[in-house]
């Protein structure tokens, strides 16, 4: 049998697992992480690039294929397709690869996973992509160049071009295909020197964020489980513009909160460092259990979750000072971390879901007291589910705009807050600290 590198065996594995359900990508790739934890840091890292890179450039890699193949895209085979793909990206997309050395491994691959015939086809296209890779033709219009150069589905990007323009739809594309790494928050009450000193003994690069005390971006590490101060809760995963719905809620240390679709619970984590008392609730008894987990390890002593159906009564009226309702949505604003979501967003369904975020943010809306504060959040960035969901909320005339503009920090800020809202969009502000896609409204309701 070829001799094939490991790490490359396992990415191969992984894509063609994920060609059945591509919906479960996060999980199976964080799945054979864990499961190979006794790998090289450095092995590790380019399993995680390399698959998440093959999903995420789907549309691009089949793009070449097209150019470079006399056999049409979707008469290959799925294992060559898998293979070419693993080849033009590491020719595309990954300088620290040496064109040869992915040629001569995809090669080595085909035949150890019994497609010997096949090497000969497989080395000629990715050779032949290595050759002319600086001369790849790519569609004239705007709409077809961006979805096809950036790996989007068309439908989006025409949503983007529409609500945004080209100049922005190419910055908010730019931002979603950029590296990013993960942010994580530590804890009041924990000491932040001593454990950034033990993240350094352990060889864990990091950066400060620019936005928010006690956030940093780790740049390299063995994961969050091995980290230092992770069993004691010192730390939690989590975006800065997620932080900032929390921040924008704006708890005082007497008022209850309650998160209406909570899990996996990092916004309710952090309303417990500021809140008096938290009630987490969401639909989703796995998701559930990913909080549990987490509340577990973090021990706040001020929260209580449940299971229930955000759209229907579970707390009672008039009950909370603050109310989040940060909506299950498209998902769009976090592209860039989960690459399937792009694969999975249907416009056709567009109004069921904004059906949907508009009653569970009405139902919400009634635990909050008169002169209670109102949230709504979601982690995309198309307009129907944002700007025109805040429209109809005010339109009821229960609710109020809440300036929240001093809340956010000042690098992020956008005139809007001032008029109680702020949609973030990756790649602004440009630079190496990209946030995700992520809308924030914030209300008063009328009274008290």
């Amino acid at each position: 049998m070829a001799k094939v590198s490991e790490s490359r065996r396992l990415v191969y594995d992984i894509l063609l697992e994920l060609e059945k359900d591509p919906v479960k990508a996060d999980a199976v790739i964080r799945g054979e992480l864990d499961k190979h934890a006794y790998m090289e840091r450095r092995d590790r890292a380019f399993i995680k690039r390399l698959a998440e890179g093959c999903i995420e450039r789907r549309i691009s890699l089949d793009h070449i294929i097209g150019q470079f193949s006399k056999t049409p895209v979707d008469k290959i085979k799925i294992p060559i397709k898998i293979i070419l793909r693993m080849g033009i990206y590491q020719i595309m997309y990954m300088d620290g690869v040496p064109d040869a050395a992915a040629c001569n491994e995809a090669v080595s691959l085909c035949a150890a996973r019994g497609f010997s015939g096949l090497k000969g086809f497989v080395n000629g296209v990715l050779r032949n992509v290595a050759r002319e890779k600086e001369h790849i033709a790519w569609p004239k219009d705007p709409a077809g160049y961006l979805s096809t150069y950036y790996s989007v589905p068309r439908d989006i990007v025409e949503m983007f071009l529409k609500d945004y323009g080209e100049e922005r739809a190419k910055t908010i594309l730019e931002g979603i295909m950029a590296e990013r790494p993960v942010t994580v928050r530590i804890r009041e009450g924990f000491d932040e020197k001593e454990l950034l000193k033990s993240w350094e003994e352990q060889g864990i690069v990091f950066r400060k964020s620019p936005y928010l005390e006690r956030v940093y971006s780790l740049l390299e590490s063995d994961g969050l489980k091995n980290m230092a101060g992770y069993e004691e809760g010192a730390f939690y995963a989590q975006d800065v513009s997620a932080m900032l719905a929390v921040l924008a809620a704006a708890p005082g240390k007497d008022d209850k909160l309650a998160d209406v679709c909570a899990a996996p619970g990092g916004k309710s984590i952090m309303a417990a460092d500021l809140a008096g008392k938290v009630f987490a609730m969401d639909v989703s008894q796995a998701r559930l259990k990913l909080m549990e987990e987490n509340i577990g390890r973090l021990k706040p002593d001020n929260i209580e979750f449940s299971c229930g159906d955000a759209t229907k009564p579970v707390f009672e009226e008039e009950s909370m000072d603050v109310v989040i309702a940060d909506v299950p949505c498209s998902g769009l604003g976090v592209m860039g971390r989960k690459a399937d979501i792009r694969y999975r967003f249907d416009k056709k369904k567009e109004a069921e879901l904004t059906k949907l975020q508009t009653a569970i943010a009405e139902q919400a809306l009634k635990y909050v007291k008169p002169g209670g504060r109102f949230i709504y959040s979601t982690c995309t960035i198309n307009r129907a589910e944002n700007e025109d969901i805040r429209e109809r909320l005010l339109a009821g005339g229960e609710l109020e705009s809440l300036d929240i503009y001093e809340l956010i920090p000042s690098a992020l800020r956008r005139e809007s807050a001032r008029e109680g809202y702020i949609q973030l969009l990756p790649g602004e502000p440009a630079g190496s600290d990209i946030v995700d896609g992520f809308f924030i409204a914030a209300f008063r309701r009328k009274g008290g």
